[in-house]
């Protein structure tokens, strides 16, 4: 099957597990749903201007710039991981998204 065809939770599975697997990052279509939050914050910082975004009654200040966004919503229509992802969801803080063990790792990194 074509990959236009593909559901969005087919094309999540692809990014996360696909030709090269992303550590941290948790399958399963709870972990989806909340990619899918993190997808909508990056819809929100690539076209709204400003240093903030909004999810929801929380607003963050942006750490990712537009163009970055724009990026990694084109990687994802692709199936390509993108770090950015990642930088948006630690700061949401999604929980089922990311692996505990990932994000343990990464702050170890800054302690040091």
């Amino acid at each position: 099957m074509k990959m236009n065809r593909w559901s969005d939770y087919e094309k999540y599975i692809v990014m996360v597990h696909g030709v090269k697997q992303v550590l941290g990052i948790n399958l399963g279509y709870q972990a989806f749903l909340e990619f899918k939050k993190v997808k909508e914050a990056l819809i929100s910082i690539s076209k709204r201007p400003g240093n903030t975004y909004s999810d929801g009654d929380d607003i963050y200040k942006r750490p990712i710039t537009s163009t970055q966004a724009i990026r990694a919503l084109d990687n994802i229509e692709n199936c390509r991981w993108d770090e950015n992802i990642r930088l948006v969801a630690k700061q949401m803080k999604i929980g089922y998204m990311l692996s505990p063990a990932k994000m343990i790792t990464s702050v170890s990194n800054y302690i040091k």
